[in-house]
């Protein structure tokens, strides 16, 4: 009787570490993944937390050429989008993503942070899981 306890109790603990063991992995796995750029939202918001610079906010106003482009479609291009972001201390800084096409080679150019032309990456090409976007959505909430 008091070997099928002992038993049981290391059964529980094999169980119980083994599981641990498999949300560490994934865990380790999430942390490793490199982030899903889908917007430009997303690409601006890399660049800044690349330089550690903290941002409450981030918002696009016109997109340039807006009347005149000389190409339709996904092709159209080059472009100049503004944007405004607001920093984590209030401040608001102004600058603009220029993209050679609507949304290829883009860089960022914030000038009060001393950011001229800084490349961004690439949209994320791959379509990602809905679990996973939402797991996304809720670690990135619980970090901010």
């Amino acid at each position: 009787m008091m070997a099928s306890r002992s038993c049981r109790i290391r059964l529980t603990f094999m169980i119980a570490a083994s599981a641990l063991m498999c949300i560490m992995a994934v865990g380790a796995l999430l942390a490793l993944r490199p982030p899903t750029i889908r917007s430009y939202d997303d690409q601006v918001a890399y660049a800044l937390r690349a330089r550690r610079i903290g941002y409450q906010e981030i918002r696009f106003g016109e997109m340039y050429p807006d009347r005149v482009n000389r190409q339709y479609g996904e092709y159209v291009g080059p472009v100049t989008i503004a944007v405004y972001v607001t920093l984590s201390d209030g401040r608001d800084v102004a600058g603009w993503v220029e993209c050679r096409r609507i949304a290829e080679n883009c860089t960022l150019s914030l000038l009060d942070l001393d950011m001229r032309r800084i490349p961004l990456p690439e949209f994320s090409r791959q379509r990602a899981w809905p679990w996973m976007e939402w797991l996304e959505r809720t670690v990135a909430d619980l970090w901010n």
